[in-house]
Order: C-alpha cells, then sequence, then structure tokens
C-alpha cells in the first residue's frame, strides 16, 4: 500500500514556489502525484491564501510576525500555535505529516501534533533556532554526512539520502561523442558560492570549445557580462527543469566549479550531469569522494583546469559503454521516486512506534 496515499502533508520550504524548482518542489510534485493532498507553504507574505496549482497539490500564502524569533520560546509558541490554527482553517485539514526543508519558522514541530514530523536538511544554516527544530523532529534527513553530522546531538532517527532526480532526466538516448566541442556548466550565475576565477580561467583556455551556460543571471551581473564578451560563449538564462534534458543533449562534457565554502558536501545537479551519462568534471565533493569512478573530481580548484583540458585530449576512457552506463545507473538509484519509498518505510516504522509511546 502507498503510504502517503490521502494523507495531508504540509511542506515549510525555504524557497518560494516560482524559485527554480529544487528539492522542496521535486518532492511536493511526486508526493501529489502518489495521492498526497500537499500543501506548499510559500515563503511568508501579507496574507492567508491557499491556491490549487495542480491535482492535489496547493499553495499556501501564510503570514508571518517580524522578529518572533527572537522572542522567548513561551511567547514564540504561543504565536505559532496562533499561525497553525490559521493554517489548518485555511487548508481545512490538520496534517499528517509536517515535512519542513526551513529552520527560520516553526522549529517547534510538536505544535503541529502531527502524526510525524521530518527536517530534511539539504542545505547548512547559520540558524540559532535550528537545534530547537532538530530536537523537535521525528526524523531527519540529509543529503550529505557532513551536514547529517551537525545533528549527532538529538534523539530523533537520522538518515542520510542523496538529493533526487525527476524522471524525465533517465529518459534520454545514450550519448555519442567522438570528438568533445561543447562544455556545459548550470547554476545560478549571480551564486556567491562560484569560483569565477577558475571558471573564467577554463573559458580563457577553450576558446575553440562552445560553452554553454544555463541558469539565471541580473542584467548587471558581474560574472555574466564578462562571459558575454566571449564569442565561444552562450548565456540562455533561467530554464524550465522539464527543458533540461534537451539542452544537455547539446552538452559533451559538464563542469561545475564551486568555492567549496558552501556546496563542498553535496550538489543536486551532478545527479542531473550523470544521468546522462556523459563525464562531469566537479570541484571537491565531500558525497562523491568515494565515488570518483562516476565523476572526475579535483582534490583542489586550481587542477580543474588541467582536468578539463586531459578530457578534451582523451575522451575515449570517459565515454566507454561502462562508463556511461555506471553514470546512469548511479543516477536511476536517486530517482525522487526511489527516495520516497525509503521516506515512507522511515515514517510509517516511526509513525508506528510514536503511536506506540502515546
Amino acid at each position: 500500500m502507498n503510504f502517503f496515499e490521502g494523507k495531508s502533508i504540509l511542506i515549510i520550504s525555504t524557497e518560494s514556489w516560482d524559485h527554480i524548482p529544487v528539492s522542496k518542489h521535486h518532492y511536493s510534485i511526486e508526493l501529489a502525484a502518489m495521492g498526497a493532498r500537499v500543501y506548499f507553504l510559500n515563503l511568508p507574505s501579507n496574507r492567508f491564501s491557499l491556491q490549487k496549482v495542480r491535482e492535489n497539490l496547493f499553495l499556501v500564502q501564510c503570514k508571518t510576525i517580524r522578529g518572533i524569533n527572537k522572542l522567548p520560546s513561551a511567547i514564540r509558541n504561543f504565536l505559532n500555535r496562533q499561525f497553525i490554527r490559521s493554517l489548518e482553517k485555511i487548508c481545512q485539514t490538520s496534517f499528517d505529516i509536517v515535512w519542513t526543508f526551513d529552520p527560520y519558522r516553526f522549529q517547534n514541530l510538536s505544535l503541529f501534533k502531527a502524526k510525524v514530523s521530518l527536517y530534511h536538511a539539504v542545505d547548512v544554516h547559520q540558524a540559532p533556532l535550528e537545534r530547537e527544530l532538530a530536537n523537535t523532529a521525528d526524523v531527519i534527513i540529509s543529503v550529505a554526512d557532513l551536514i547529517l553530522e551537525r545533528f549527532r546531538f538529538v534523539k530523533a532517527r537520522r538518515v542520510k539520502i542523496n538529493h533526487g532526480l525527476r524522471a524525465y532526466f533517465l529518459e534520454q538516448q545514450l550519448p555519442l561523442v567522438s570528438a568533445i566541442e561543447t562544455i556545459g556548466y548550470v547554476g545560478n550565475l549571480d551564486g556567491l558560492s562560484i569560483d569565477q576565477t577558475t571558471l573564467l580561467r577554463i573559458v580563457e583556455e577553450n576558446v575553440d570549445k562552445t560553452f554553454h551556460f544555463i541558469g539565471p543571471y541580473k542584467d548587471d551581473s558581474p560574472l555574466a557580462l564578462r562571459l558575454k564578451q566571449f564569442k565561444h560563449c552562450r548565456l540562455f538564462g533561467k530554464q524550465p527543469t522539464e527543458d533540461l534534458p534537451r539542452l544537455f543533449s547539446a552538452i559533451d562534457i559538464f563542469i561545475m566549479v564551486y568555492d567549496g565554502s558552501i556546496k563542498a558536501a553535496n550538489s543536486h545537479k551532478i545527479l542531473e550531469f550523470l544521468s546522462t551519462g556523459k563525464p562531469a568534471i566537479v570541484n571537491f565533493t565531500d558525497e562523491y569522494k568515494n565515488h570518483r569512478d562516476i565523476v572526475i573530481m579535483s582534490d583542489s580548484n586550481d587542477q580543474l583546469p588541467e582536468l578539463v583540458k586531459q578530457v578534451i585530449n582523451n575522451p575515449e576512457p570517459h565515454f566507454s559503454a561502462e562508463a556511461v552506463q555506471r553514470r546512469i545507473e548511479f543516477a536511476r538509484l536517486n530517482s525522487y521516486r526511489n527516495h520516497i519509498e525509503k521516506i515512507a518505510q522511515l515514517l510509517s516504522a516511526e509513525s508506528a512506534t510514536k503511536n506506540f509511546r502515546s
């Protein structure tokens, strides 16, 4: 039986619904498709409202009080109870599952009185009340050991589950590449964690290749303005995630060039690269340190330009049938549907234990 079918699930997100789709959005869509009634709590606004965005999936707008997290816990809990009542009223339901990605709102999950609560830590947050959130969650999930280790003090069950992959990334044809002509970079070009010096060096040292940059940027973005000066760089801007497989089909190899300060633990885009079967040359990423058979990873960023040249000059080993299949199989194992089945088992067991204790 589908554990989530018929259940009311509140997703508390750190990104708005119209943000570039990331894990919060993808889990919401998959859960709704499996028959759950999913309520996606948008970023704070000046009103309460409910909008149906697709079958079984609703966008919830919620007010908030500025500075609420600076108040004593007793007052904060009192106010949050009022907010929760308002949420339940507008959604016309109480929540079976509270699934939060956000350490800045509703940190005391016990206030919801849900059957089971889950904190899904996909990023490192500097949130003073995150400890309270972790202590009131029944289950903590993270995409990286480095993040999960931060919650070693809690009694909640802690489980690592990698980033997920939507099914449409797994419907591509296997690559047939005899020579590398196009290099792809995916991500927000205004991101603070980009190692711009190394990225520009790779661009400047490979003027005979075409670079495709897929991701949003502002008109006055320093990096985007610099890249536009190169004739061999094409900037596609923000694209619907459903279109990424098509755009990826025109790319021969991928690069990821973060400075390591934020993205050193894990990055969801690596799975998207691997789904194509094509080589991905990435900065050091802790979760893939033991998977160097599927990613080409540097130990320091100053190695990245040389790694790119090595793959360009000797592509055959990286496009062997075995290498391609290893990448695709790893990506398939990390589909959102597979992850949801694992999470269902966790929550089902925890819910049964919780009910037994009560």
